[in-house]
């Protein structure tokens, strides 16, 4: 990371970053051209180890992309905002606060491990738990993508 003083290493502040974001962007090769897609996500973060999941039609460009290659770059951003006031644009930057990183995608195949990560999903999403899932689990894809490193950045403008 070339901006240090902009990393973020404390595993709490990468946490609320996750937590305040919604939506995240998967990048995917697609025949050697890059394709990517805002996502709902959950996500889970344990023993330094983030995992995000999505929900998916089964089938469509993206399922198809992911069976041909599971490699995946994710990004979560939030707090975004200009950041300067003046007539010389140098004075100007951006608020933010970030994690990404490179991981695989799996598709998931039993409807036990589907409710899990669903139910990780609309608990991020909703903040509730307990939710009735269609008997049907077997036309939704739901995708699991482990990370094999992440980081975490900011600057909040102090």
């Amino acid at each position: 990371m070339r901006r240090k003083d902009r990393e973020v290493t404390d595993i709490n502040v990468v946490r609320e970053i996750l937590d305040s974001a919604k939506v995240m962007t998967v990048a995917m090769v697609d025949s050697g051209k890059p394709y990517a897609l805002p996502l709902h996500y959950g996500y889970e973060l344990e023993d330094g180890k983030l995992t995000f999941y999505f929900h998916s039609s089964p089938v469509g460009r993206k399922m198809e992309i992911l069976k041909e290659n599971p490699s995946v770059f994710c990004a979560v951003s939030v707090d975004n905002g200009l950041i300067g006031e003046g007539d010389n644009a140098c004075v100007y930057g951006c608020r933010f606060a970030s994690v990404m990183g490179n991981g695989r995608a799996s598709v998931l195949s039993g409807s036990l491990e589907k409710k899990q990560a669903l139910d990780i999903l609309m608990k991020h999403q909703t903040g509730r738990e307990g939710f009735d899932y269609p008997s049907e689990l077997s036309k939704v894809a739901v995708v699991r993508i482990t990370l094999d490193s992440f980081s975490a950045k900011m600057n909040r403008g102090e």
